[in-house]
C-alpha cells in the first residue's frame, strides 16, 4: 500500500507543469517585409512551439524567436502573425519538456513571389478607394522627380513584375 502511494505521488510530481501566458500582442513576425504593403489577407489560426525535453536537467534552450518562425513557415505567403498569445510551457519535474507556443492568425501577403491568384476562405483588408486615389496622386508628384522613397521603389517594382 505504501508502495502505491508512492508511485501515485512520484507520477503526479513528473507529470505536473503548468503553461504560463508570457505576451498577447497585436502583430508580430520574424519575417522582413513591408507593413505598409496595400493588401493582407487574413489566414487561419496556427500554433507553433519549440519545445526542448528535460531529464533532470533541460536538454536544450527554447527560442521564442523560433516558435513565432514555425507557426509563420505554415504557410509560406505568411509574413506575420495577428492577434498573438505567447506562452511559456513548464512541464518538468526531473523529466518532462520547457519550451515556448505562439498562436495567432496567419498574415498573407499574396504580393509575395508564387503568391499571386491565391484563392482563400480568408478576409481580405484592402485599403479604401480614397487612399488609393492619393496613392496615385503621390507616385504622380514622385515620378517628376529622381528621388522614390524605398515605398514607392518597391510598389513600381511589384507593378513592373506583376505586368510581366
Amino acid at each position: 500500500m505504501k508502495n502505491q502511494k508512492l508511485i501515485l505521488v512520484l507520477c503526479v510530481i513528473a507529470l505536473s507543469g503548468c503553461t504560463l501566458r508570457m505576451a498577447d500582442m497585436t502583430v508580430a513576425s520574424t519575417k522582413n517585409y513591408n507593413i505598409n504593403a496595400s493588401y493582407f489577407e487574413k489566414g487561419k489560426r496556427v500554433i507553433g512551439e519549440d519545445t526542448y525535453p528535460v531529464i533532470l536537467f533541460p536538454l536544450g534552450i527554447p527560442n521564442v524567436k523560433e516558435a513565432i518562425d514555425r507557426a509563420i513557415e505554415q504557410d509560406r505567403c505568411a509574413v506575420g502573425l495577428s492577434d498573438v498569445v505567447i506562452s511559456q510551457l513548464n512541464h518538468a519535474f526531473l523529466i518532462g519538456q520547457i519550451g515556448y507556443r505562439v498562436e495567432g492568425n496567419l498574415i498573407i501577403d499574396p504580393t509575395q513571389p508564387g503568391c499571386g491568384g491565391r484563392q482563400a476562405n480568408t478576409i481580405n483588408y484592402q485599403p479604401t478607394k480614397s487612399s488609393a486615389i492619393q496613392g496615385i496622386e503621390r507616385r504622380t508628384i514622385n515620378s517628376q522627380s529622381e528621388n522614390l522613397s524605398y515605398e514607392e521603389y518597391m510598389q513600381r517594382q511589384r507593378e513592373i513584375n506583376n505586368q510581366q
